[in-house]
């Protein structure tokens, strides 16, 4: 007879396979699933070498080991500039006629300068998270060991080790051997004993960390006559950057010791100009204008404090070293510097940082004048006969060149044009700019008078070039801030309406060239043609002709009549008189009914 066999339902044998799966499962060991590879390398290799892409990945990542993450990831990290050289050129160009080729060599240094304070503020915030973290990792182990290093010793009542039996109330340890964790304790302390400082004299270097390239500033030396724009350029650029900038005249500046100003005299200027901001004044710029003066110069005494003596302080002070400033004790009581800057310095200081408030207790200051940019200007009158004299051909003999006298300011030596080749920014438009000044060499600055280690420490010497009388011309009208914009402004507020003829301006901008003092010559013009009329002053119209400036008329007054005869004279004294029909506007209009013409 068969034997019995229980038939189940279809749904009770499904739910018994399904509950017999479960229990293989539940009762096979512990499956640990294959480590996906996050490396890229890698997983290409193994998809080359399985076939089967549903095999997963294999292998293991290691976040420490680099794997080569693309060109994407090895650009700079502080970030584009936020501005070009080209763009600090135009802000310069608004205010700054001419002057092409030292516009270009100043705007290029003054960038590179600050590019290079971010990018090493870059590397500094880089090397401070890097020793942060390596930090943190030592203060973790030596956690864990301190943790192992407090632990019960067995005699101390720990039956078993790293088991916590429940404790009842009733429930006392008591040590076998009283005393024992102390001294077990003072022994593993004392293993960590003070070590000499002299046993670390030498830092092994640690190939993993970054070693970034180290870039020097690049001072600056600007030759140039008088007034043809050293200083105004630069503060122009120092507007545009908001960079704190001070201006010292090294006339003034003496040995230590004697009677005069130190050379940190204009590092002590800098700070007042920064608002006491010691952080600010660590990436200002320092203008030593007169630099020229404090040539070697042939003294009776044989000790010469003014010119030697200042050019061996200005060593140190220009190459980078700490400077301490002593503030007068009632720097509380005056008022404020009214100058303050919104700097945020993108580099950062060597130095440790140091809060002083305008009107705190703060007497001393400490700045660090490695990243302080210096720039030196000065006339150098004389400075083209030591360069004739190296580059032109004798005078005398067979093959000798004619040459004929050269002015105090260098302005009419003629060389060929070929000589000026090999410089920076030359093109044919400019070559008619150039002077001897351009070629000016260390070897020319040593026979000027200055020693070879400080000529060592500018790097950039840049010659400005005279103004013709058409640059004179441009700058009384093309500039923001030109001259016939100002008296004209000026003489609104009287109220009145100042005018100037195209014979005018040309006369003006003449005799400034003929007196050979640049810009200002434009100045002192302005102020002798228009004494009588701002003295006279308020008149509806005053008009400025070519014989007023010559000084054979007087500056013409009319009053609200006389609008048409202002107009008539100013047309008679047109250089290049227009055709075309003239623009009549409502205002014209209402003039000349007032006028009644």
């Amino acid at each position: 007879m068969s034997p019995f066999v229980r038939v189940l339902p279809p749904n009770r044998r499904a739910l018994r396979s399904v509950s017999n799966s479960l229990l293989r499962t539940v009762l096979r060991p512990s499956y640990t699933p294959p480590h996906r590879h996050l490396s890229i390398s890698s997983s290409l290799a193994a998809s080359r070498q399985n076939a089967d892409f549903n095999s997963g990945f294999t292998g293991t990542y290691d976040p420490s080991i680099d794997a080569g993450r693309g060109p994407m990831f090895s650009k700079a990290n502080f970030g584009v500039p936020q501005f070009y050289p080209r763009d600090l050129k135009k802000r310069v160009d608004d205010y700054v006629v001419g002057q092409e080729r030292a516009k270009k060599t100043i705007c290029a240094t003054i960038f590179n300068h600050y590019q290079n304070l971010r990018r090493r503020h870059q590397h500094e915030h880089e090397e401070r998270n890097r020793r942060d973290k390596l930090m943190r990792q030592k203060f973790a182990r030596d956690r864990e060991v301190h943790q192992k290093r407090r632990e019960m010793h067995p005699v101390e009542g720990q039956r078993v080790p790293g088991c916590n039996p429940v404790r009842f109330a009733t429930d006392q340890l008591q040590d076998e051997f009283p005393g024992h964790n102390e001294s077990v304790r003072h022994i593993s302390e004392n293993q960590d004993f003070e070590e000499d400082v002299i046993d670390h004299l030498y830092q092994p270097e640690d190939p993993s960390a970054p070693q970034p390239v180290k870039i020097d500033k690049s001072n600056i030396l600007l030759i140039g006559p008088t007034g043809v724009g050293k200083t105004y350029i630069l503060e122009t650029l120092s507007k545009k950057i908001n960079v704190p900038f001070s201006i010292c005249d090294c006339n003034s500046f003496t040995q230590a010791g004697y009677i005069g100003q130190d050379v940190e005299t204009c590092i002590e200027r800098l700070l007042i100009e920064s608002n006491y901001d010691i952080r600010a004044t660590e990436h200002g710029i320092v203008v030593l204008d007169e630099f020229d003066k404090i040539a070697r110069r042939e003294t009776t005494t044989g000790r010469d404090v003014g010119g030697e003596g200042v050019q061996q302080a200005l060593l140190k002070l220009v190459e980078g070293t700490k400077v301490t400033i002593n503030v007068k004790d009632n720097r509380s009581s005056r008022s404020t510097p009214p100058i303050t800057t919104n700097y945020n310095p993108s580099g950062s200081s060597p130095s440790t940082p140091q809060s002083a408030p305008p009107g705190g207790k703060v007497d001393q200051y400490t700045i660090d004048t490695t990243n302080i940019l210096f720039v030196f200007c000065g006339a150098f009158v004389g400075l083209d006969k030591f360069i004739m004299k190296r580059v032109a051909k004798p005078t005398m003999g067979f093959g000798g060149e004619l040459r004929g006298r050269s002015s105090m300011s260098g302005t009419k030596q003629i060389l060929p044009p070929q000589t000026y080749a090999h410089l920076p920014h030359h093109n044919p438009q400019s070559a008619s700019s150039f002077t001897p000044l351009d070629l000016a060499t260390p070897t020319d600055l040593q026979s000027f008078g200055f020693i070879p280690e400080l000529i060592g420490r500018l790097h950039n010497i840049c010659a400005l070039s005279p103004l013709s009388t058409n640059d004179l011309l441009r700058i009384l009208t093309e500039p923001r801030n030109s001259l016939v914009a100002q008296y004209t402004a000026l003489f609104e507020t009287y109220p009145s309406r100042l005018y100037f003829t195209e014979k005018a301006l040309h006369a003006i901008a003449e005799r400034a060239a003929a007196a050979e003092t640049g810009a200002r010559g434009l100045k002192m013009e302005m102020e002798r043609v228009l004494a009588e009329a701002m003295f006279d002053a308020p008149m509806p119209y005053v008009l400025v002709t070519e014989a007023s400036v010559k000084g054979t008329e007087k500056v013409a007054y009319w009053g609200k009549d006389g609008r048409f005869e202002l107009d008539r004279r100013m047309e008679e004294e047109e250089i290049n008189p227009k055709e075309t029909e003239s623009t009549a506007t409502f205002e014209r209009y209402r003039e000349a009914g007032q006028s009644g013409g």
